[in-house]
């Protein structure tokens, strides 16, 4: 289930923009319109929190329930939106399926099974960061744990259902959004290898 370079020069843009807000009207003289000339329209930008036509999680649970959401939709691209570019999900074996082009291929081939899976978040840890310049902690960095029910269709036609645990890395991007890092289905696990392929 499911950087911090450059940071100064964004801050030094937030607070050049923020500086200028304060300053600038004292400086800056408006100019005379001209009668026939039509008046400017304007446009509301979107909240921070939506991407596009996609609403950005604002929490761990959040992502949690998007990304829910969207495997229960089969949006492939909804799904991609909430992983960082170098994101993974974790195989059984322990192999991964690391960046949006091979995650893209995953859930395309897993949604051929025709999936329905029923996610049940136990807890969730949240720590690190770095405190902004606006006294808000960002770049954090979650583990959602929990456990999961996925019924699919096996090689045979028939439904076949699992159960399993997950553990979730989550991580706060400088927005205040949240992406997933790692998708991992099969936390430390013994035993024999499932008898199909299943998220």
């Amino acid at each position: 289930m499911s950087k911090m370079k450059h940071t100064l020069p964004l801050v030094a843009a937030a607070l050049v923009l923020t500086t200028g807000s304060f300053i600038g009207p004292s400086f800056i003289q408006p100019e005379a319109v001209a009668a026939s000339k039509p008046a400017a329209t304007t446009t509301t930008p979107a909240p921070s929190h939506v991407i596009g036509a996609r609403t950005a999680a604002r929490t761990p649970a959040e992502l949690l329930m998007i990304l829910g959401e969207r495997i229960k939709n089969k949006d492939v691209e909804g799904i991609i939106a909430l992983h960082e570019p170098e994101a993974a999900v974790v195989n059984y074996d322990g192999s991964l399926v690391q960046g949006h082009a091979a995650i893209r291929a995953f859930y395309i081939e897993w949604f051929k099974s025709d999936p329905v899976l029923t996610v049940n978040p136990r807890q969730t840890v949240t720590a690190g960061g770095w405190r902004t310049w606006d006294g808000k902690t960002r770049d954090r960095t979650a583990s959602i744990m929990g456990d999961y029910t996925l019924t699919q269709n096996a090689a045979d036609g028939t439904r076949e259902t699992f159960t399993g645990a997950f553990c979730d890395t989550v991580k706060e991007q400088w927005d205040g959004s949240w992406l997933y890092l790692q998708d991992n289905p099969y936390p430390p696990h013994g035993g024999p290898a499932p008898t199909a392929a299943h998220h």
